[in-house]
């Protein structure tokens, strides 16, 4: 379904190929996304360089900045009760409380446009760094917590 994209923010050209890229050619574990100059821009391409072999505590440092709103997504992987490997695109939209309210306003407004533009369903909206603990995500995606 196509949801409204209220705050007129787009997703850069450049922000969708690295999504891209890290989708195809698994370049990255994860990307951090900001709103610079109106557009939706890579923020921090560094800390999920798949060489590095990033972690989700990783993923959750690098999102959640108390100073500023911003989305992370992550190529998400792990083991189920089973054995099998589950493989999830996943999001984090970080936006503290203590942000003003415009800020705030602006950035929830952005979020849909992010799930619809990298395809990505399944994420935690978070204020603080306990929302984004991994039996969050697990319980998210329907996995017992480890």
């Amino acid at each position: 379904k196509n949801l409204p994209r209220m705050s007129g923010i787009k997703v850069s050209s450049k922000a969708l190929g690295d999504f891209n890229e890290m989708k195809k050619k698994r370049t990255h574990k994860f990307l951090i996304f900001k709103i610079q100059k109106n557009k939706v821009e890579v923020s921090d391409a560094k800390s999920g360089d798949a060489k590095l072999n990033p972690s989700w505590d990783d993923f959750v440092t690098a999102t959640c900045n108390e100073e500023e709103a911003a989305w992370g997504v992550m190529d998400y992987e792990t083991k189920k009760e089973d054995g099998s490997i589950l493989n999830k695109m996943v999001y984090i939209s970080w936006c503290p409380d203590t942000l003003p309210v415009r800020v705030k306003m602006l950035h929830g407004s952005t979020t849909n446009t992010i799930k619809s533009r990298f395809g990505v369903d399944k994420g935690i909206q978070a204020s603080t760094k306990s929302d984004c603990e991994e039996g969050v995500l697990h319980d998210l995606l329907g996995l017992r917590k480890k």
